[in-house]
């Protein structure tokens, strides 16, 4: 790689993980979304290699963006049992996703995936335009803990295939199946993210798809993303939910 190349990727590789570390703050997403096309067809990595990069950076960004909004969270006793079930069902499912990533990856786990995010973010938008708020499922006792360990299971092992943290498709289960406020889902998102994201980038680190070269790429996003975060996470005390519903929205 020329010097011209390498300056090149290094400042996409700031910027994009600026963008990425803002929404993490703000939103609660990792930000696999913004860097996956980035690493795919600007730097032109093979897909496993740009799994494996994003799950690195994701893992930086979700530990900073957590550590700054989780004195911003009323924790109560239903959300730190939510978690917890979420955080220990993701980790199995995470690891599993990442090792199984080569048989599960396909053209339609995709289109499962884009079609899901599509209508949640078209409906984010329609409630956030009539400022409206709807809930599908509210389960309590038993239930409630097991819908979460089948909903945190398959959410994680769908996002260790694809390369990026999950909390694009983590933060709407929490608000419609578990009547969690948009910005309460979105920090008890990252904390679920950063065990997850960590086992499927230490998995993939350790079937060879994240060589050395390609870390410094990841150490430059990553530098990006910290002040990203700062960003992000000064703006959520101004930001209204139902803005920030619209977001994320657009986002997915």
């Amino acid at each position: 790689m020329s010097g011209r190349t390498l300056k090149l990727h290094g400042t996409l590789a700031a910027v994009f993980g600026l963008v990425t570390g803002a929404a993490a703050g703000l939103i609660g997403v990792g930000g696999g979304e913004f860097r996956i096309p980035v690493l795919l067809y600007l730097f032109g990595s093979e897909v496993k290699t740009a799994a494996g990069v994003n799950l690195v950076v994701g893992l930086f960004t979700v530990c900073v963006a957590f550590s700054r909004r989780w004195g911003q969270h009323a924790w109560t006793a239903d959300d730190i049992v939510l978690a917890s079930v979420f955080t220990v069902v993701s980790l199995v499912g995470a690891v599993l996703g990442a090792r199984q990533a080569h048989r599960w990856s396909s053209p339609l786990l995709r289109r499962i995936v884009c079609l899901y995010l599509l209508v949640v973010g078209a409906w984010m938008m329609i409630e956030a335009l009539s400022q409206t708020d709807h809930i599908l499922l509210n389960p309590q006792g038993t239930g409630k803990i097991l819908l979460a360990a089948l909903v945190g299971f398959a959410i994680a092992a769908v996002s260790a295939v694809l390369g990026v943290a999950g909390g694009e498709m983590r933060i709407p289960a929490l608000m419609y199946l578990f009547a969690m406020p948009i910005k309460e889902a979105g920090t008890i998102s990252l904390l679920v993210s950063i065990p997850t994201v960590a086992a499927g980038a230490l998995t993939y680190r350790r079937l060879g798809h994240v060589p050395n070269p390609v870390l410094l790429i990841a150490i430059v996003m990553a530098g990006g993303s910290l002040a990203g975060v700062l960003i992000g996470t000064s703006l959520l005390p101004l930001v209204n939910k139902h803005v920030l519903k619209g977001i994320l929205g657009i986002i997915l």
